[in-house]
C-alpha cells in the first residue's frame, strides 16, 4: 500500500496524467532501445580469443571450425575452462569492434537508438566492469544497460521481459536468434561461418553493421 500526505497528494486527474507521461516515455525509450548480444556483434571475441590462447602456448590446428575444442584439438570441458579463464581476464579491457561495428553504432545512436547488451560472457563483478569501459571506450555512452550472464549461459530468461515487444535482437549464435524470433523480436543474425547454414524466414542476415543500420532505418 502506498500512502500519500494529504498536503502532497495529487488529485486523479493529475495522477492519471502523470501515469500516462511515464508510460509514454517507456514505450518512446523502448522504440529506440535495441536488444543486443556482444561477441560476435559488436565486439571480435573470436580474434581476441585465438590471441591469447596463443601467447598461453596453445596451437590452433584448424582454422575452419568455430568449436574451439576442435580447432585446439582439446577436451571439450578442458577448453569450456579455458573460455572461463579468457573471459574473467583483464583481455576484457580491450576487444577490438567486429568489422564496421563502430560507424553503425554512431549512424543508428545518431538517429536517437540506444542500445541494451545482454552477454554471456561472465558473472565476475571486475570482468563485468572491463567488459562495459572496453564498450564505452568504443562506442560512447549509447548503453542503456549492460547485462552479463554467466559463461555461455543461455538467454531465455533475460530476454522474457520484453517478449512480444517487437524490438530488434542483434545476436550471431542461431539458437539465441531463434529464441528472439519465437518470443516476438526482430531477430538479425550477424553473418558468421558458424551460422551460415541455417535458415528461418523470421530471421534476417546482416554480413556488416552497414546492412543492420539499412535493415533498421531502411
Amino acid at each position: 500500500m502506498i500512502c500519500y500526505s494529504p498536503k502532497l497528494a495529487l488529485d486523479n486527474q493529475d495522477v492519471l496524467l502523470y501515469s500516462i507521461r511515464v508510460i509514454r516515455r517507456k514505450i518512446q525509450k523502448m522504440n529506440k532501445l535495441i536488444l543486443t548480444d556482444i561477441d560476435g556483434v559488436m565486439l571480435d571475441w573470436e580474434t581476441a580469443f585465438h590471441d591469447w590462447m596463443e601467447s598461453k602456448g596453445h596451437v590452433r590446428n584448424s582454422i575452419a571450425t568455430y568449436d574451439m575444442h576442435v580447432a585446439y584439438d582439446q577436451p571439450k570441458e578442458f577448453l569450456k575452462k579455458l573460455v572461463v579463464e579468457f573471459n574473467n581476464s583483464a583481455w576484457m579491457c580491450c576487444l577490438k569492434p567486429l568489422r564496421d561495428a563502430v560507424v553503425g553504432v554512431a549512424g543508428l545512436a545518431a538517429d536517437g537508438y540506444r542500445f541494451g547488451a545482454i552477454t554471456s560472457m561472465s558473472l565476475d563483478p571486475y570482468a563485468g566492469k572491463l567488459r562495459e569501459e572496453n564498450l564505452k571506450n568504443l562506442f560512447g555512452d549509447v548503453f542503456e544497460f549492460v547485462t552479463c550472464l554467466d559463461t555461455g549461459a543461455d538467454k531465455d530468461d533475460a530476454l522474457e521481459y520484453y517478449r512480444g515487444s517487437g524490438m530488434y535482437w542483434l545476436e550471431d549464435k542461431w539458437e539465441n536468434a531463434v529464441l528472439g524470433a519465437d518470443l516476438g523480436l526482430k531477430s538479425i543474425l550477424v553473418d558468421h561461418p558458424h551460422n551460415a547454414e541455417y535458415s528461418d524466414e523470421r530471421i534476417v542476415r546482416a554480413s556488416t553493421w552497414a546492412d543492420i543500420v539499412e535493415k533498421i532505418l531502411g
